[in-house]
């Protein structure tokens, strides 16, 4: 009689549960829904920016090659309503190569020396006067260079590799 009683309760808890779980299930599926929402738009501005063309020396190559080229463990990210590609990695050489920076240096830049690049997008054209490039290296600021030097070092290294 006792475990007539217990199935009997168990299925009363549990045939209440399953609409609770179903409305869990639909929340958690909703959330999921607008998550991938919001991370296919932004992907796709930060996608459009990199296929975009750069024409330098008479070489032409993307966005995405430069940054690719140059940084490793690279993230993306663009600003819509500022029109600015913020681009981050690890440093790598051969950028800033004219730095007078011993191995233990560059062994440390390569480990933890983070690269912060921001460009202003124009017209599908990076804006070389508002091109700034920050190298940081345990959390302290060690190079920055700005304008029109910033982007032409940029494009430089990338034909050095």
């Amino acid at each position: 009689m006792t475990k007539l009683a217990f199935v009997t309760s168990l299925s009363v808890l549990l045939a209440g549960c399953g609409d609770r779980l179903t409305e869990i299930k639909d929340a958690f599926s909703g959330i999921n829904s607008a998550a991938d929402a919001a991370a296919s738009a932004v992907s796709r501005d930060v996608h459009a920016i990199r296929a975009l063309t750069i024409n330098y020396n008479d070489e032409s190559f993307t966005i995405n090659d430069l940054f690719k080229t140059i940084l490793r463990d690279i993230r993306w990210e663009y600003d819509g309503k500022k029109n600015e590609l913020h681009v981050q990695g690890t440093w790598q050489a051969p950028l800033f190569s004219e730095q007078a920076w011993d191995e233990r240096m560059q062994k440390q830049l390569a480990e933890s020396g983070l690269v912060s690049v921001t460009c202003v997008i124009e017209d599908d054209q990076i804006d070389s006067s508002q091109t700034e490039i920050t190298l940081i290296l345990n959390q302290e600021k060690i190079l920055q260079l700005s304008g029109d030097e910033a982007l032409r070092h940029l494009y430089d290294t990338y034909f050095k590799k």
